[in-house]
């Protein structure tokens, strides 16, 4: 059947009417209703993490492999906030995650993205070299007064093979020559 058939003019203006009136009615009901938030605290503001001790981070740490620089981080404290740079590297690992041969250094810095504190970690975003290759985030961790270490985080890299390891890079701080 039909409801905007032209024999039953009528009685199908009259249908069609209660049909826009039902959702109208269903429309005004829904604005109508209290808002009510589906988890307990889910519009509360999450809380800030404290910063830790920025003079902990802040310097020029570097990483080598077979005694050669090839990962340098420089950290600088501006405005109560940490910025600086990572250069431009290629990691080379074996399968338990180690360094290996093909690990260097390239030319040119990046700017460190997004940087932000988790559970006393530097926590950043660099962009590659490579215009189309994806960014690549990072955790810095001082351990020491002079060492650090340095993580390539790969959750979010859509190139890394899914069984893929990286330790942690050793990095140590470049202290200010006298």
């Amino acid at each position: 059947m039909n409801i905007f058939d032209r024999r039953n003019g009528a009685s199908a203006a009259g249908t069609a009417l209660s049909v826009l009136g039902c959702l109208l009615f269903l429309a005004a009901s829904g604005l109508a209703a209290p808002r009510v938030p589906a988890s307990k605290g889910q519009n509360a503001e999450q809380p800030k993490e404290n910063s830790p001790d920025l003079k902990s981070f802040v310097g020029t740490w570097k990483g080598s492999f077979n005694g050669e620089v090839f990962a340098i981080l420089v950290l600088k404290e501006q405005g109560g906030a940490l910025s600086g740079t990572l250069n431009n590297f290629d990691i080379s690992v074996d399968k338990d995650g180690n360094l290996n041969d093909g690990t260097h250094k390239d030319q040119g810095d990046a700017p460190l993205l997004n940087a932000r504190f988790k559970s006393g970690a530097l926590m950043f975003v660099v962009m590659q070299k490579d215009q189309y290759a994806p960014s690549t985030e990072w955790k810095f961790i001082p351990k020491s007064a002079d060492e650090g270490e340095l993580t390539k985080l790969l959750d979010h890299q859509v190139n890394a093979p899914k069984d893929m390891v990286v330790k942690p890079i050793r990095m140590v701080r470049e202290h200010a020559k006298q």
